[in-house]
């Protein structure tokens, strides 16, 4: 017999992330700038940001007095927009409206590129501020064809070769307490900076290159 009874699904509980694209144009400032500094012996020592950071990486490199005037303007401009629209989806996710305008926020300490290669990962962590983003400059289509690929990705019922992990809470039953993505090159994830995270190894011998910023909101929010 069918139950014609109404019934709705409710998932009230938790963060939530955004996931969207940033514009040509911030995507070449902020590669040629990447570029910039690894061409220079002298900008990757200045720049070195690896003993601030949770990776296990190579090089990691923070773009303090790397942009341009004009181009520090177009970034903040660009990355402040997003994080106000992240805080205006928060009625809809969270049932609590938190949203800000882009004059109420800012970027919280220096922002930092990730040249990610062969075997190197991020262990679990999180990070300062209020809210957090990572943009996707580089992304070789055979890092994600690994876990298709791969003998030690493809049998997996969990293959996650080059992803990058969000974790939340306790496994209660009737819970997901993890949640990962594929990057995708021009792609920015935005979250809470306390939400923890982690980047899976991948072998494959290419690189790929992320960017992160933080974000501080308005005293009082």
């Amino acid at each position: 017999m069918i139950d014609e009874r109404p019934l709705s699904i409710h998932k009230l509980f938790g963060p939530y992330i955004m996931l969207s694209t940033i514009s040509n144009e911030l995507y070449n400032i902020l590669l040629k700038n990447a570029k910039k500094i690894r061409s220079s012996e002298k900008l990757r020592t200045k720049n070195d940001y690896r003993n601030k950071l949770a990776g296990n990486l190579k090089e990691e490199y923070s773009y303090t007095d790397i942009f341009s005037k004009e181009e520090d303007i177009k970034v903040n401009e660009e990355l402040t927009w997003l994080a106000s629209v992240f805080t205006k989806h928060s009625d809809l996710a969270i049932s609590k409206d938190l949203s800000l305008e882009p004059n109420k926020i800012k970027i919280f300490g220096p922002m930092w590129v990730n040249f990610m290669k062969s075997s190197e990962w991020s262990p679990s962590h999180m990070h300062s501020g209020d809210i957090s983003c990572v943009i996707y400059l580089q992304v070789p289509k055979e890092i994600a064809n690994e876990n298709f690929t791969n003998e030690s990705s493809k049998y997996s019922n969990v293959p996650s070769a080059g992803k990058i992990e969000f974790t939340y809470g306790d496994d209660i039953g009737f819970t997901n307490s993890a949640v990962n993505f594929q990057p995708k090159e021009k792609q920015i994830l935005l979250f809470p900076a306390k939400l923890k995270h982690m980047v899976y190894p991948f072998q494959v011998k290419e690189e790929r290159i992320s960017v992160s910023v933080n974000f501080i909101l308005e005293k009082g929010h």
